[in-house]
């Protein structure tokens, strides 16, 4: 008996010891935490982001995030410093080289990012979406893109060269006979194109003079012919131009933005979601120059997180852009900290604190208004 209790008892013995040592790692690794926040000045990483992130001239910091982290300060008991980035690349590399402790603003957790720092838990609900123009509709047509049409230009070299053609032969029928010709090559060439034109669009011979030869006459019915031609050529390479204009679609998704100027901000998660999508873009460093471009016309549409650009539509552009398409590539923002940091557990608490109280909807209601 007493050697099949043996084995019992020694199980037990072993649970025992590895839950005290379990219990006892826990509540050192909680006092070495505490023992983190209560003797250490916080560096928080923050780059301008609206509405999470706003730096005035000052260099003073509000938004959603800030709000959220204030929050979150005072929840831990804890003093923090701010440290102003460019970036989310830069947010990053200043978590990995130790400049700061903590980085907020709207960090989308992304496994790409998540190999090189660590995040707590995730405190908004994000995803990408589309901004255009307001006037970017199907009816508007950019007068010089259909002047400047690859079928247009066709028709003008057509029109130059016949009319060249035209002014060298009034010249060599004219020279000897009419004493108003120049005799000289260069001087007469450019009367014959002034004569050359009006015969195209005016149907007249030499300011209305009558051709006194039968050849003269043959030439100037077939140039009047001619140039009816031409005219209603060109006539028909615009209105062709205008109609492609008009059938361009609008964009309203996704789908839409392939062959379109697509813009968005390097190093982002939008950046990365068009790369793998194979859509041709082209990218600036912060989402202001985003906005610029677009209301230039410098572009068609901006890629970018969803709740930016609503906000921006909703406050300086409103009138003169809008958000279209539901969200896509869906998110999440967290608080990144370095890869092992003591702090993530005592925040992730925080945040399930606020979360679970009502202070984190006062403070999301006061930038987004009341949750959907």
């Amino acid at each position: 008996m007493k050697s099949r209790r043996l084995p019992v008892v020694v199980i037990c013995l072993l649970t025992v010891l590895f839950t005290a040592g379990w219990v006892g790692r826990t509540v050192q690794a909680a006092a070495l935490s505490q023992a983190h926040l209560d003797s250490t000045i916080i560096r928080v990483g923050i780059k301008p982001l609206e509405p999470f992130v706003f730096i005035d001239e000052n260099g003073t910091p509000s938004g959603f995030s800030i709000d959220l982290w204030q929050a979150i300060a005072a929840d831990l008991g804890v003093q923090y410093e701010w440290v102003p980035a460019g970036t989310v690349a830069d947010l990053i590399a200043d978590i990995q080289s130790g400049k700061t402790d903590v980085a907020i603003a709207g960090i989308s957790m992304t496994p790409e990012r998540e190999s090189l720092v660590d995040f707590t838990y995730p405190y908004f609900e994000s995803g990408l979406q589309i901004m255009v123009l307001e006037n970017q509709d199907a009816g508007s047509v950019s007068l010089p893109s259909t002047f400047f049409s690859s079928s247009v230009f066709r028709m003008l070299g057509v029109g130059l060269v016949l009319l060249f053609f035209m002014a060298n032969l009034i010249w060599l029928m004219e020279k000897r006979s009419n004493p108003e010709m120049p005799r000289n090559y260069a001087a007469g060439i450019w009367d014959g194109l002034w004569w050359g034109l009006a015969m195209l669009l005016r149907h007249e011979y030499l300011d209305k003079a009558k051709p006194n030869s039968f050849l003269k006459r043959l030439f100037a019915m077939g140039s009047m012919v001619v140039g009816i031609v031409l005219i209603a050529e060109f006539t028909a390479a615009i209105t062709a131009s205008q109609t492609v204009s008009q059938l361009r679609p609008t964009i309203e998704g996704l789908s839409d933005l392939q062959g379109r100027r697509v813009l968005t901000v390097a190093g982002t998660s939008a950046d990365d979601f068009l790369l793998t999508q194979e859509l041709r873009h082209a990218t600036v460093e912060t989402i202001d120059e985003a906005y610029a471009a677009l209301l230039n016309d410098e572009v068609d549409a901006i890629v970018f997180d969803a709740p930016v650009l609503l906000f921006y539509s909703q406050n300086q552009g409103y009138g003169l852009v809008r958000v279209v398409g539901p969200i896509f590539q869906e998110e999440e923002y967290g608080i990144a900290l370095p890869t092992g940091s003591p702090l993530r557990e005592p925040i992730n608490a925080a945040l399930l604190r606020l979360k679970s109280s009502n202070r984190y909807d006062k403070i999301y209601e006061k930038w987004f208004g009341p949750a959907q």
